[in-house]
């Protein structure tokens, strides 16, 4: 079996022969597909273990590897190491990382910096969704959560990233003499009954999870997302 046809194989079928042949072409084949994905996920889960926490995942994956069943193993290979990622502890989140190459990458990147302030739940919502690309009803049932909770998470979690990467929207600097004129404006405004036209607002900054599908979307679509929680 050559490295060239291996590429052609679905991520299962990938599986199914490592299953039943333990080829070590085969594993390598499949470790090539997700360590990337994998390593960047728990890199921002848990800096401070993830080597070794990577270690062990895929050492259990080549010693006993998943029967699927017809399951997704994307969806098999982050639910499963979401589970086995330590229980947040205070003292780790803020201790040094086992990388020192990989805590000065999170450090030096104001998205990833703020991406670490977020609680460990949300974290983990954020990150499954906008980094690996689970869906929504997958993701409420790995963190056990109601869906309509979840998607609220996402969605403050969204905010508070774009929040400390940006801050607040600025406004124009007035003076007092232009605010009491404005104030006067309003006022005669309304007791004209009408309405004084709201200021044009700036375009929302662009992030990468912008691309993702809609939320409500993601979260109603059962036929290409099928939740594979075990």
């Amino acid at each position: 079996m050559f490295a060239d046809k291996l590429c052609s194989f679905s991520d299962e079928d990938l599986v199914s022969k490592y299953f039943v042949t333990r080829s070590q072409r085969v594993f390598r084949e499949i470790y090539r597909r997700y360590k990337d994905p994998l390593f960047r996920y728990c890199a921002q889960m848990t800096p401070q273990q993830c080597v070794s926490v990577m270690e062990n995942f895929w050492r259990s994956f080549m010693h006993t590897p998943p029967d699927l069943r017809g399951r997704n193993l994307k969806n098999w290979l982050f639910i499963h190491i979401s589970r086995q990622l330590p229980n947040p502890d205070p003292a780790h989140e803020t201790g040094n990382s086992e990388d020192e190459s990989l805590q000065s990458a999170l450090d030096n990147s104001e998205v990833l910096r703020a991406i670490q302030q977020l609680p460990h739940r949300e974290r983990n919502i954020f990150l499954l969704f906008t980094e690996c690309g689970l869906s929504l009803t997958t993701i409420a049932d790995i963190e056990r959560l109601p869906l309509a909770l979840c998607r609220n998470l996402l969605q403050q979690s969204r905010r508070t990233v774009e929040l400390a990467v940006h801050g607040s929207p600025r406004k124009p600097w007035k003076s007092a003499a232009t605010l009491a004129q404005e104030a006067a404006a309003q006022q005669e405004a309304a007791q004209q009954g009408t309405e004084n036209p709201a200021a044009p607002q700036k375009p929302a900054t662009g992030f990468p999870w912008r691309k993702a599908p809609d939320i409500a979307v993601a979260a109603t679509a059962g036929t290409n997302r099928s939740v594979e929680v075990v």
